[in-house]
């Protein structure tokens, strides 16, 4: 399982286009798995990717997919904030919190983490951010005001010409805050 495909408002979007309750059945078992990746730390972390059984899910070892990072929160779970953003799920919303409480703590968010919490990088990135900055706009008034704050650098920067993930994910957040 690739943890950023669990986007729970899609899952419910399909359903509604479709009367096809097997959306609704993806969207609890990809919510339930991903709630459970992130109670096997107390960073509420979960990785780029896991394996998923009938009843179980795991992250995968590095280098299994594609990088050293498979197994950390990097460059694909960066999204997973975003994409349980707007979702009112218990368990999606369980998740987000647990994520949000770890990046609340942190004196500068950096592009990636192992599922303990020790920075992958040392520096920041859009990618990450972003996708942060779009949880704690759908979660104000929650306790995540500094967070809220401190990740409003990335619109303060020109999008990058030559990172389109870093643009792509920074105007997906700034039309969602155009939306609350």
């Amino acid at each position: 399982m690739r943890t950023s495909d669990v986007m729970p408002e899609f899952f419910d979007n399909f359903y509604q286009e479709t009367d096809d309750k097997r959306w609704l059945v993806i969207k609890n078992t990809m919510l339930k798995r991903l709630n459970q990746l992130s109670h096997q730390n107390k960073t509420g972390l979960v990785p780029d990717f896991a394996w998923v059984s009938k009843n179980d899910a795991k992250p995968v070892k590095p280098k299994t997919i594609s990088t050293e990072n498979d197994g950390c929160y990097s460059a694909n779970a960066c999204r997973v904030p975003m994409m349980l953003a707007g979702c009112n799920d218990r368990s999606a919303q369980n998740t987000l919190k647990r994520m949000l409480k770890f990046f609340s703590k942190q004196n500068t968010i950096t592009a990636g983490y192992t599922l303990k919490g020790k920075p992958l990088n040392k520096y920041q990135s859009a990618s990450f951010s972003a996708p942060i900055f779009d949880a704690v706009s759908f979660n104000r008034n929650e306790g995540y005001d500094d967070l809220f704050m401190s990740q409003q650098y990335i619109f303060t920067r020109h999008l990058p010409g030559n990172n389109y993930y870093d643009a792509a994910l920074t105007t997906m957040a700034a039309l969602d805050a155009d939306k609350l």
